[in-house]
């Protein structure tokens, strides 16, 4: 009865004696910070083909370069929209992640449409008296 009684008593010392020990380790920084994964638009190296095939042999079917620099800076701009809308959405970061995924690889899908479609109602706030 004695001898487990002192080693009762030794093991209660030996465990609080070591919590203090154990927790004097310093502060570690976390590996990762959980960030979105966010599309980045360079807009700044835009280029379309001067000649395309089509041009060659179709050249009054086949549009300009101009007409191709106006479409590819449309896209650009809706993909800037299309951007926004999903950054300012409420939903989970999984669906985000696919979202953002979709965008960049299928943009014309229709889970990108559906999530970005925006109803606009205007209405007259204005008081004509």
């Amino acid at each position: 009865m004695k001898t487990s009684l002192i080693l009762t008593f030794g093991l209660c010392i030996s465990l609080f004696g070591s919590v203090p020990i154990f927790g004097q380790e310093p502060d570690s920084k976390p590996a990762t910070v959980k960030r979105t994964a966010t599309l980045k638009i360079d807009k700044s190296n835009v280029k379309v083909q001067r000649h395309t095939v089509m041009s060659r042999f179709e050249p009054e079917i086949a549009s300009t370069e101009e007409e191709r620099m106006k479409k590819r800076q449309e896209r650009i701009a809706a993909t800037e929209l299309k951007l926004r809308i999903l950054d300012t959405l409420d939903i989970s970061e999984r669906r985000k992640r696919m979202l953002l995924r979709d965008l960049k690889h299928t943009p014309y899908s229709t889970r990108l449409s559906k999530a970005t479609l925006v109803d606009t109602q205007f209405e007259d706030t204005s008081n004509n008296n």
